[in-house]
């Protein structure tokens, strides 16, 4: 497949130059092969050296990404547990979260931490949507190690989709004919263009920009 696409754009695949023994690449063949460096064939050699050692990458890094990070994060699933007692799969996967973060958490006080705010849950019948919602009633000097983790909990989103979502956006507003836009108004066109679903009326508008001094009198 390699080799007919090559025709097609009229370009002649070769091997890197191959010895027996070599310091600066790595040699997939040996003398056990029993083949001639002439004789090596061109889609085997790239499989071998290219495409083989990326797929392997790529998959031990989709295992660190969807597999290992899953068993540390479940253990924020326990601080939104609505279980009247912790059960010992939910204390493990704390205290991993907690071993994850350390020493920015201290692993003795936060499962007595853990304990104490499931207890508040229970008795004041907290309805906790999100990170950020659980944030609010979370005091810092009372749940130290709780409080820390609910503001990773709260930023985590920013590390997947969120970014390219601003991006895009930024590609949209900021185009070469407005490259001369202060920031400001760029940060103020860029929330519009994110939060649609906030109307914003003409006289708002008017309001907003009465409020700055200008040279000119706007008679209405």
């Amino acid at each position: 497949m390699a080799e007919e696409m090559a025709k097609v754009i009229s370009l002649n695949l070769l091997v890197k130059r191959i010895t027996k023994r070599q310091t600066n690449r790595a040699n997939p063949f040996t003398d056990s092969d029993n083949n001639k460096i002439s004789e090596i064939n061109v889609e085997r050699y790239y499989r071998t050296t290219i495409f083989i050692p990326y797929v392997d990458f790529f998959i031990v890094q989709l295992e660190e990404r969807f597999t290992a990070h899953k068993k540390i994060f479940k253990g924020f699933e326990t601080i939104f547990s609505k279980n009247q007692f912790l059960n010992t799969s939910e204390i493990e996967s704390f205290t991993n979260l907690a071993d994850f973060y350390s020493p920015h958490i201290n692993k003795g006080n936060s499962l007595a931490e853990l304990n104490i705010w499931h207890t508040k849950l229970l008795e004041n019948s907290e309805v906790i949507k999100n990170g950020l919602d659980a944030l609010q009633i979370c005091s810092s000097s009372i749940y130290t190690n709780l409080n820390k983790l609910l503001k990773i909990v709260c930023v985590l989103p920013v590390s997947t989709s969120t970014p390219e979502r601003t991006f895009s956006t930024l590609k949209r507003e900021k185009i070469y004919t407005r490259n001369s836009m202060l920031e400001d108004r760029l940060n103020g066109l860029t929330l519009l263009a994110v939060h649609k679903d906030i109307s914003i009326t003409p006289d708002e508008v008017l309001d907003e920009m009465a409020k700055k001094p200008r040279k000119l009198e706007f008679v209405i």
